[in-house]
């Protein structure tokens, strides 16, 4: 689904990763253990400092990505929202008690809204309040597996993603992203997306680049999966538990002239997120929503057990 159907939900959330911290140097960020040595390894060295990024700079070059691994076991992996995330991976869009560090991983909460709420031509008067949470380093090439589950419940989306939302030198905010979403309409299938909106385009593009993509086991994204995004300047190839799903060339993403092939001219940076679709009809519709919180859990639960950056 094209992210400009979540227009009258995702403006808010634009406002938060706009004006979120993209700190690190573009030429070293932390690693909880090398992937290029052993990623199994219990040794985790401290986090240096982070060299502040400059945020108007967009190119790296040559193209930059470094070996990172984590389980979330420790919460310094994550800076609170508002706080100094200069010594510290990720950073909370979010507030505390929307995600804890468990035994399980790191779980990440999409919060019953207070007070009764009502649906209306498909749509619900108030939002759940969600987790977001971003990495504070930037990347270029390679590629990012997520290993996590999420709850099967009806309008809620959990999405892990690379994305783009600074401002560049060109004065414009880019919304780059490469998506792996698991969607309330049905748990048997995981959906990939890529964002590139372009002031070239005539129209929005509404699901052009969207796919639904079966599992090789354990059919349900409630079971933990590992979804894989390995990116470079000329193709993106989603997997999943290591296999190979779809492969989008760039020379595919041209609609009208137009190229929409995203992170072709900015780094990207992950983010974890579970979130509410019931806010706008379309939006609801596609995540099989809206929400019943009359039925559904009070915290409804996506679970980070790691992420990996190998390149």
């Amino acid at each position: 689904m094209s992210i400009y159907n979540l227009y009258p939900l995702f403006l808010s959330f634009l406002f938060f990763a706009i004006i979120s911290p993209g700190f690190c140097s573009p030429y070293a960020h932390p690693t909880e253990t090398s992937l290029a040595t052993n990623a199994s390894s219990t040794s985790i060295p401290k986090y240096p400092s982070f060299l502040p990024r400059q945020r108007l700079k967009r190119k790296l070059s040559p193209r930059h990505c470094q070996p990172y691994y984590t389980t979330f076991s420790d919460s310094s992996t994550v800076a609170e929202r508002n706080s100094d995330p200069s010594n510290a991976p990720f950073v909370a869009l979010s507030p505390p008690e929307t995600y804890a560090f468990t035994s399980n991983g790191l779980e990440l909460y999409l919060r019953k809204p207070k007070g009764e709420v009502h649906s209306k031509n498909g749509i619900n008067d108030k939002l759940g309040e969600a987790a977001t949470i971003n990495s504070t380093f930037w990347m270029d090439s390679g590629k990012v597996t997520y290993e996590v589950s999420c709850d099967y419940v009806p309008g809620v989306v959990c999405a892990f993603i690379l994305i783009d939302s600074l401002q560049a030198s060109d004065g414009e905010t880019h919304l780059d992203e490469i998506d792996v979403e698991l969607v309330g309409s049905g748990s048997a299938r995981w959906q990939t997306n890529i964002f590139k909106p372009s002031r070239a385009d005539p129209d929005p593009h509404y699901g052009h680049f969207d796919t639904k993509e079966q599992y090789t086991q354990n059919p349900s994204y409630t079971s933990v999966h590992k979804y894989s995004i390995s990116w470079d300047s000329d193709k993106i190839v989603w997997g999943v538990d290591g296999q190979d799903a779809r492969t989008l060339r760039k020379e595919d993403t041209y609609i009208d002239g137009v190229p929409h092939f995203p992170g072709e001219s900015d780094p990207l940076r992950l983010q974890l997120g579970i979130w509410d679709g019931s806010g706008a009809e379309g939006t609801s519709s596609w995540a099989g929503g809206p929400v019943n919180w009359d039925t559904a859990p009070q915290n409804i639960v996506a679970i980070v057990r790691s992420v990996s950056v190998e390149c």
